[in-house]
């Protein structure tokens, strides 16, 4: 079966290599596209943890 990628995309040639990865891994183009995305958060989990930290800071000290 034809999967067809039903979006917008920035670029044609990162429509192509999403197709392309999916088939490979065996996976729908909407499973890869949430294991890319799981795997990406994963990696920069600590970042947004001390962003948010920092925020909560900023936030805190200008109510006072």
């Amino acid at each position: 079966m034809e999967k067809t990628i039903r979006s917008i995309s920035i670029m044609e040639s990162l429509d192509n290599d999403l197709k392309e990865d999916s088939e490979i891994r065996g996976l729908t183009i909407s499973a890869n596209v949430s294991r890319i995305l799981y795997e990406y958060f994963q990696m920069n989990s600590i970042g947004l943890i001390k962003k948010r930290k920092k925020l909560n800071l900023l936030s805190t000290t200008k109510q006072k």
